[in-house]
């Protein structure tokens, strides 16, 4: 697909890490926000008093239409990660990534076309988050976080907003990646990953495993933020 002024290529890991974070920004936060904006329009008094400009419902709207964006294998691992009894289907396009010695297996990357408007509408929502949890908010989007964090902790724990908003953080942090000549070298490389003329396996050029090591490294960085634990993207799957 050509890159237009509403459509931008973005190069996605399928890593199961990465792929949680990015299912939990849907649930609890945007999908709750999206139902009290709905009970807000609808005339109901049992909400949240939000800020006037954070629309739940387009924001959940939008990441939609992120998760329809991802190519299908994507979407396959992220709604199987944390299953019971995951799916084995083989999803179409799937293909194997490889180091340039054939046998080293990395982490597949896929393309895929957003829109940046949905982007940046779910990045708003971001926003409005951090200024909560950091005291500027003069509505009840503190308590909201608050209660999301703790309706969400594990037994036993208590929940914690700002590492709640940290995680959607690190979700969102993907899709923000800057375009960098490794990402140009990568896209090309997997350009048929994920549709249906998708190979089977792919392996990397000596030039394009040193892009590879340069992308995993941004890659890794966006989604560990500010973390105390490092996150390493798996480049090396079967090692």
């Amino acid at each position: 697909m050509t890159e237009t002024p509403n459509r931008r290529r973005v190069l996605l890991p399928d890593d199961e890490d990465w792929l949680a974070l990015f299912m939990n920004m849907e649930e609890p936060l945007l999908q709750q926000l999206a139902l009290n904006s709905r009970a807000v329009c609808a005339g109901e008094e049992d909400v949240w008093e939000l800020p006037a400009d954070l629309d739940g419902a387009a924001a959940h709207d939008a990441w939609g239409r992120l998760f329809q964006a991802l190519p299908e294998p994507l979407r396959h691992t992220a709604t199987n990660t944390g299953r019971y009894r995951p799916s084995d289907a083989q999803p179409a396009g799937k293909y194997t990534l490889y180091a340039p010695d054939g046998r080293w297996e990395h982490t597949a990357l896929y393309p895929a076309d957003i829109d940046p408007r949905d982007v940046d509408t779910v990045a708003s929502v971001l926003a409005h988050f951090r200024r909560a949890v950091e005291g500027q908010d003069d509505t009840e989007l503190a308590d909201f976080l608050e209660q999301m964090a703790g309706d969400w902790a594990e037994p036993g724990r208590d929940g914690d907003p700002k590492q709640l908003v940290d995680f959607f953080a690190r979700g969102l942090a993907v899709l923000h990646l800057d375009d960098q000549p490794d990402t140009k070298v990568l896209l090309a490389a997997v350009a048929a990953a994920g549709g249906e003329e998708a190979p089977e396996r792919i392996v990397l050029t000596p030039a394009q495993e040193d892009a590879y090591q340069r992308f995993a490294t941004r890659l890794s960085s966006a989604v560990a933020g500010t973390s105390a634990h490092d996150y390493a993207l798996h480049r090396f799957a079967n090692n």
